[in-house]
This record gives structure tokens, sequence and C-alpha cells, in this order.
């Protein structure tokens, strides 16, 4: 009976239980917790391609042909005014079974120390500006320049959306020349890895983007050579592409 005396609460040993079941969820990387995802399923050799800031009719037009020749996919991420102006541009990409997703409205830099309401209102407006052209919501989200906050978070999860970073960076969006940037993604490929780059410019703008046209070509050729495929984004994370879509493990199509 003395011993029993010293014995935590057994509402103690349940709070404790919960605890570390939290840890776990957290630290398993299922999309359930944080919503954000940098890469996606490491068994198997693929690699999902992944382009911002358009649709810009003078660079995303090339980089469609540059994927089209090669049988190529790749995942892209939208700013909602420039989706408004190039809407073909969109029906296009989903024709040649490229995926869309939402890069904000207009990629203001002060979305994370927005209110949650304020960004919600950004969203939203992406949002009304994609589903005309996608002929759905979209399911995927990647905030303009990789920042998110909690509650842009918190409101992505309550809107249907998963949040989608990138663990390899092409640097195409710097002063490296094209054969730079072609070496960035093929000496650091890896399995499971979500490469940035970018076809459009920041606002809907017009920045210069030749770097990103020369360098694809010998991206997906080289990732082929060593043996990767090249898939979508839901196809790598298990991420629906759609809003209300279904979730599927990361790695079920490995």
């Amino acid at each position: 009976m003395g011993n029993a005396s010293r014995r935590p609460p057994r509402s103690a040993g349940l709070l404790t239980a919960a605890l570390f079941l939290v840890f776990v969820t957290a630290c398993s990387g299922g999309i359930s917790k944080a919503e954000h995802l940098s890469y996606g399923c490491r068994e198997g050799r693929r690699i999902a391609l992944t382009f911002d800031d358009g649709p810009n009719p003078q660079y995303t037009e090339q980089v469609l042909g540059i994927l089209q020749s090669h049988n190529a996919v790749a995942t892209f991420f939208h700013e909602g005014q420039a989706v408004e102006s190039n809407p073909g541009i969109v029906k296009r990409e989903l024709a040649l079974g490229m995926v869309v997703g939402s890069h904000s409205y207009t990629h203001a830099q002060g979305l994370p120390s927005m209110s949650r309401a304020d960004f919600a209102r950004d969203l939203r407006q992406a949002e009304d500006a994609l589903m005309p052209a996608l002929g759905y919501r979209p399911g995927l989200y990647r905030a303009p320049y990789g920042h998110t906050s909690d509650s842009m978070l918190a409101e992505l999860r309550a809107a249907g959306y998963t949040s989608i970073g990138w663990d390899l960076d092409s640097t195409d969006w710097s002063d490296a020349t094209a054969d730079q940037v072609v070496r960035s993604v093929l000496d650091n490929a890896h399995p499971g890895a979500i490469v940035l780059m970018h076809d459009g410019g920041l606002g809907g703008g017009n920045s210069d983007r030749s770097t990103t046209i020369a360098a694809p070509p010998h991206i997906v050729d080289g990732l082929r050579e060593q043996g990767y495929a090249l898939v979508t984004v839901p196809e790598l994370t298990g991420a629906p592409a759609e809003h209300g879509g279904k979730r599927r493990s990361a790695c079920s199509a490995s």
C-alpha cells in the first residue's frame, strides 16, 4: 500500500501517452500534422520538377515545349493575377499532364506577417483566379519565397490545402549560369527531391528566365541518365492536386 501511494495518477499516465503520440506524429513526416511537405517518398528514384511565378507567355510556353518534347511532367505554382491574364496557358498545362497549384495572388512578401483573415482573403483571391482555368479548386499551395507562418498553415489546413516547399534549389533565380543551374540539380539529386525552378516574374512581372529555359533539357536528360523518373508533386508526395481529392500513401506508386 505504501508503494501504491507514490504511483502517479492514471490521468497523468494518459497525458504522458498523449504527449508521446503527438511527438511521434509530429516527427513521422505525416502530412496530417503540419500540412507542409518539402520532399516526397524517398523509396525509389523519383523526382519532381516544380516551376514558380508563372504563367508567363514568353517563358512558360517554352518550358512546356521542352517538357512535351522530352515526354516529361512537372508541377507549376502560379500567381493568381498572372493566371487571370493567361488562362489558356493553364489549360494547356493540364492537357499535357502537368499539375497546377496556387502561389498566392500577387507574390506579396508580407504574407507571413498578415493576420489569418488577411491571408485568407489573398488565398481566396488566388483561388478565384485559378478555378476558371483549372475547372476545380486547387489542393496544393506554395508560399512566396517559401515563407510560412503558423497562421498561414492553419488557414491552409482549414481550406483543404497542402503546403509544398522544396529541398533542392536549382538557383535559377540567382545570377547563376545555365550550366551552374544544371549542376546544382544533377549534383544534388536524391530520391524524393522536390526541385525549385521559375518560369515567371514576381507579381506577374516579366523577369528574365532565359537561364531556366536553357537548363531543363539538360536537367531532364541528366536525371534520367542517373536513373530517375520525373513525376508530379502529387505522385511524389501523395498530396492531392484537387481540393477534396483523396490522399494516398506517399510511397504507394514507387
